[in-house]
């Protein structure tokens, strides 16, 4: 998956017709909502398109990155009202404008997880 076909905002609801202005930048008028989902639709080499849900935005060693995972995924685990466990596929991607490029560099890779790990240590 290399390139970034869209960039839409949806509620974090979950439901792709709310009418929520926090769609176009305004604040959020959903009750069921606490924060809104920044979503990218990629496509891979074959031309298959997923959206995805970015998790996270960060800069390290001077480039950017996104954190992202399946938009299915993220809007199950939002509307799991049964406490059931669901398991959520994390991707990292590189991000130069509007490209999101697979992370080849296994050095980075390793560092770039290393510093997600630290973060992460730091919130517990």
């Amino acid at each position: 998956m290399a390139e970034k076909k869209k960039d839409i905002r949806m509620c974090s609801c979950g439901d792709p017709e709310c009418e929520c202005s926090c769609r176009t930048g305004g604040e959020c008028a959903c009750e069921e909502s606490e924060n809104e989902i920044e979503v990218v639709e990629l496509e891979d080499d074959d031309g298959n398109v997923q959206d995805f849900a970015i998790l996270e935005k960060l800069n390290f060693e001077n480039r950017h990155f996104a954190v992202i995972s399946p938009l299915s995924e993220v809007q199950a685990l939002q509307s799991n009202e049964d406490d059931s466990e669901i398991d959520l596929s994390i991707e990292i991607f590189e991000v130069d404008g509007d490209n999101f490029m697979v992370l080849e560099d296994e050095a980075l890779a390793r560092r770039l997880m290393k510093h997600l790990d630290d973060m992460a240590s730091k919130l517990e």
